[in-house]
């Protein structure tokens, strides 16, 4: 009881600092509270002016309780250090999200590198002491009323929990901090982004560093449990969840949104010779792979290889006309200089590769020049194993594009499902008559299934499905195309998010409602 006591005074302050924090939120602001009370939802997303999906999922659950929650003002506690109209300016730039100022807070965290990717060992361990930290300094500059994860910070909910019983907690996680596949990847000693190769080589470090994720996963069930709504982004991740929260009643998929409105009305037609990515240049989602696979294409196609006195087309060139030789264009948010240098070293890649005239790597480009990309480009890649979901994928399969994605997790379970599979070796395509006839049944307004995209797993992989992509025609693209797209604009709409959201959210309002009613009868 003194502990918590303790860390109450510690990290919320007197009476008087807390309510100076009310007060400067209410001057900055200007809710509808003719019908109901303000109510303050606090955002921990220390990166809310990145470009990712992630971002996505923020600013549309922001605009969706500004449009149906009037009296709820958005804290957001950023690290950006950037002003609210400044940031408004650019969620509607980058996704198309019309903010209202008016219900919206920023407070500004100076301790966001304690959960910057700058750790070289103990990586989870010291993250998480740092997202503990952060969480205790948001809460420090403002209590909310509720307090929404949009992230994945679990180990942030006993503190918020230990400083009031009356804030609920919502969580949405992308990705589990902690997962049986990354344990499992340890104790098979197979070497990846979260397994050293030296650490895998080693069977003794290996049985220490398989401890030491025992250990987390515990801690990180324990944190969990203290939420009281659990959103996922996905199936894969909901199982993992279920798994470590243990709190399977509370838990609910509720798939990012895609504004596929605007990429439905797209021609599926006269395509440019272009793969595109879209991905934020994090080291997770394995860009170079994607290199690999576009080198390894063209080594075994040297007719799609541009010759060494051949120029490197301008990006607006390519958008312009159709480029004699296929060109990657590889575009993504980079929220620090690590990441930025990250998209230098797969220029160099391409370079040491001998293909830097095919490959553009495009850093922060604004939704606008995104939207001319997925209107022209007629494959898309992503290349991440076991992403959480990949809303960058269904906003590619909206606009029309052949898209190849990583054959696990997400993608695998939820997104390119049916999928092409490399077969022996062999892209296992559909046949000609099956593509007729499901472009038959859409014409009829019959329910039908098609193939909606390809996975794969190796570069040889990626690469046979970019051959396969690239030179594909007639009823089977035309199906393909028809098919992704219809999966995407049905299942994974803002529409759709919203909905499911409110189902989420709504309950929590109605708890607080009553908590205050308690309240005013005391």
């Amino acid at each position: 009881m003194l502990f918590t006591l303790g860390v109450r005074v510690l990290v919320l302050g007197t009476q008087a600092h807390q309510d100076s924090g009310r007060s400067a939120a209410a001057a900055a602001t200007h809710p509808d509270t003719s019908n109901h009370p303000v109510y303050y939802a606090g955002f921990f997303h220390p990166y809310p002016n990145a470009g990712g999906g992630g971002e996505r999922v923020l600013w549309t659950m922001i605009k969706a309780i500004q449009d149906k929650y009037p009296f709820v003002v958005c804290v957001v506690y950023s690290g950006d250090r950037i002003a609210r109209d400044d940031l408004v300016r650019s969620v509607q730039s980058k996704f198309g999200l019309a903010i209202r100022a008016e219900s919206l807070y920023v407070v500004d965290l100076q301790w966001r590198s304690w959960v910057d990717h700058k750790y070289p060992r103990l990586t989870l361990l010291l993250q998480s002491i740092g997202s503990i930290l952060l969480a205790a300094e948001a809460v420090h500059r403002f209590a909310p009323d509720m307090f929404i994860d949009t992230v994945g910070y679990a180990f942030t909910y006993p503190l918020v929990a230990m400083l009031s019983a009356r804030v609920p907690i919502i969580s949405y996680t992308h990705y589990p901090t902690i997962s049986s596949d990354m344990q499992t990847m340890v104790s098979s000693r197979e070497s990846g982004f979260n397994n050293d190769p030296r650490i895998a080589r080693s069977p003794a470090l290996s049985s220490l560093k398989s401890a030491y994720y025992l250990a987390m996963a515990h801690a990180y069930a324990f944190a969990g449990s203290f939420a009281s709504i659990v959103m996922t982004n996905s199936s894969w991740t909901h199982d993992h969840i279920v798994k470590l929260f243990d709190m399977p009643r509370m838990t609910k998929v509720v798939y990012p949104p895609c504004d596929t409105t605007a990429l439905a009305r797209f021609p599926l037609d006269n395509r440019r010779n272009i793969v595109m990515s879209l991905a934020q240049f994090r080291p997770e989602k394995n860009h170079r792979l994607q290199i690999d696979a576009f080198a390894k294409f063209l080594d075994e196609h040297p007719q799609h290889k541009a010759p060494p006195a051949a120029a490197k087309p301008a990006l607006a060139d390519i958008l312009s006309s159709d480029p004699e030789f296929p060109q990657l264009v590889m575009l993504g948010g980079a929220r620090n200089l690590d990441d930025e240098a990250r998209a230098e070293s797969l220029r160099q890649l391409a370079k040491s590769l001998g293909i830097e005239r095919q490959v553009h790597v495009v850093v922060n480009a604004p939704w606008s020049q995104v939207l001319k990309w997925l209107e022209r480009s007629s494959l898309g890649i992503h290349t991440m194993r076991d992403e959480h979901f990949g809303i960058n994928i269904v906003e590619m399969m909206a606009a029309g594009l052949l898209t190849i994605a990583h054959d696990s997790a997400g993608p695998k379970l939820d997104i390119i499902t049916p999928a092409i599979h490399a077969v022996n070796g062999e892209v296992a395509a559909p046949s000609e008559r099956d593509a007729s006839a499901y472009l038959a049944a859409q014409e009829q307004g019959e329910a039908a299934e098609f193939r909606v995209g390809m996975v794969a797993t190796t570069a040889d992989e990626f690469a046979q499905m970019i051959a396969f992509g690239l030179g594909v025609a007639g009823p089977v693209e035309q199906a393909l195309r028809t098919a992704a797209r219809v999966a995407a604009t049905t299942k994974f709409s803002e529409a759709a998010f919203c909905t499911a959201f409110y189902r989420r959210f709504g309950p929590v309002v109605r708890w607080l409602d009553i908590q205050n009613s308690d309240n005013d009868e005391e």
